[in-house]
């Protein structure tokens, strides 16, 4: 099981590298990643929050996990919503926090399938908060 990384660990301040090959070792991390997500009760996590610098997150989708290989927003809706977010990585901190409500996203799923897919409300946020994570950048930056 993955530990999560917390504030002052260099690892989510750097700017996660774009991953080169989607194979059995990557479907693997993704795996364990899931269930580092599920069993700290997470909605979303990013690879950095495991101390593994690679653009991968994973975020709940209604209990299914889906996973986005070199996550790329190509759309921010004008229109922002301010809502609480916490994250693993910052135990017990609440942060009001103004994002775009629609997104749409170009990435790779676990068979290196390219999709873009557009995201509103809860999924909206949660991908925008663990791809900053995939930038070095934290909630408490906003």
């Amino acid at each position: 099981m993955y530990e999560i990384k917390t504030v002052g660990n260099k690892v989510l301040r750097q700017k996660a590298k774009r991953v080169a090959n989607i194979d059995d070792a990557l479907r693997s991390i993704c795996a364990s990643m899931c269930d580092a997500m599920y069993h700290h009760n997470g909605v979303g996590l990013a690879a950095p929050q495991v101390g593994i610098s690679k653009r991968i997150i994973i975020i709940d989708n209604h209990g299914i996990p889906l996973i986005l290989i070199n996550p790329e927003i190509v759309f921010l809706s004008e229109t922002k919503i301010e809502m609480e977010e916490g994250c693993l990585s910052i135990p017990e901190e609440i942060k009001i926090i103004a994002r775009p409500e629609k997104i749409k996203v170009k990435y790779r799923d676990t068979k290196g399938k390219p999709h873009i897919n557009s995201f509103d409300s809860i999924l909206s946020r949660v991908i925008q908060h663990e791809i900053d994570h995939l930038d070095g950048v934290l909630m408490t930056d906003m």
